[in-house]
């Protein structure tokens, strides 16, 4: 199975079986995957995305790293801290969209700006990939700030979102 490895993590793309697991049984998906159990579930807003990642992903499974939830796993404690989504296959302009959540209890620890670093770094080394783009809301100041340390710039707001974007 290909993943992306960090010092500390392992970044896991979900194969449609897994992503379908993550969203309806996540103590078997992490029983399948070999990784430490946890009592958590899917917010119901996470639950919807990786929904929206499993619709698009069942229409390209050849592809499926560009559309399914990679699961972040800590190494030393082997188990899911959180994830990273991409958002499909590049745009016509080379853009490929992320999305990224870390579990509340793992929060605080650079989990994600390691994620985004090394997420960014393999996405910009893809032949069609020119920019890495990410979108929060305006309050999401954690987010904000892990983009920042990311090397990545803000180049364009709505009433509710920032857009980001790694070069």
């Amino acid at each position: 199975m290909f993943e992306l490895n960090t010092e500390r993590l392992r970044l896991i793309p979900l194969s449609a079986e897994d992503l379908k697991l993550l969203i309806e049984n996540p103590k078997k998906m992490e029983l399948r995957l070999s990784l430490n159990g946890s009592d958590r579930f899917l917010s119901p807003e996470l639950k919807q995305a990786m929904e929206i990642r499993l619709s698009k992903l069942l229409v390209d499974e050849k592809n499926y790293e560009w559309y399914t939830n990679w699961l972040i796993v800590s190494k030393d404690k082997n188990c899911n801290v959180g994830g990273i989504m991409l958002k499909g296959l590049p745009n016509e302009n080379g853009e490929v969209v992320i999305g990224y959540y870390t579990l509340p209890e793992y929060q605080g620890n650079g989990y994600m700006t390691e994620t985004i670093n090394n997420m960014k770094n393999w996405l910009l080394n893809q032949s069609d990939v020119m920019y890495v783009i990410a979108d929060t809301d305006k309050d999401n100041i954690p987010s904000h700030r892990v983009l920042e340390k990311s090397g990545a710039e803000m180049y364009k707001e709505t009433d509710e979102l920032y857009f980001w974007r790694f070069v």
